[in-house]
């Protein structure tokens, strides 16, 4: 899978999978899936877990809200759980205790 095809307002735009730094779902719509990147949030419906199954090693399970991309991890603050992207412009996301310790092993040893 070399991208994905989500909406962005009444555009279908296919991104690339490099390009993806999480993907989160709604809350108040948990089937739309959120496509966080460098060029802004796309939409797709779908299954989080559908896709977790599908991106392969590069993508992990950090929350049952979130699906990173280890690649695009600057740094993990271990005292408050928050994950820092490589883009600033975009907001560190909470990951569950549960994940930590597995996260912050696959993304030291990628």
């Amino acid at each position: 899978m070399d991208y994905i095809v989500a909406k962005k307002d009444s555009m279908s735009v296919k991104i690339p999978i490099g390009e993806i730094l999480y993907i989160g779902t709604m809350s108040d719509c948990p089937r739309l899936l959120q496509f966080i990147t460098d060029n802004g949030i796309f939409e797709a419906y779908g299954k989080i877990k559908d896709f977790e199954i599908d991106m392969g090693l590069v993508f992990r399970r950090c929350h049952r809200k979130y699906l990173i991309n280890l690649k695009r991890i600057k740094a993990i603050d271990l005292g408050t759980r928050r994950i820092i992207f490589d883009n600033s412009k975009v907001n560190s996301i909470v990951c569950s205790r549960r994940k930590l310790t597995e996260v912050l092993k696959d993304w030291k040893n990628l």
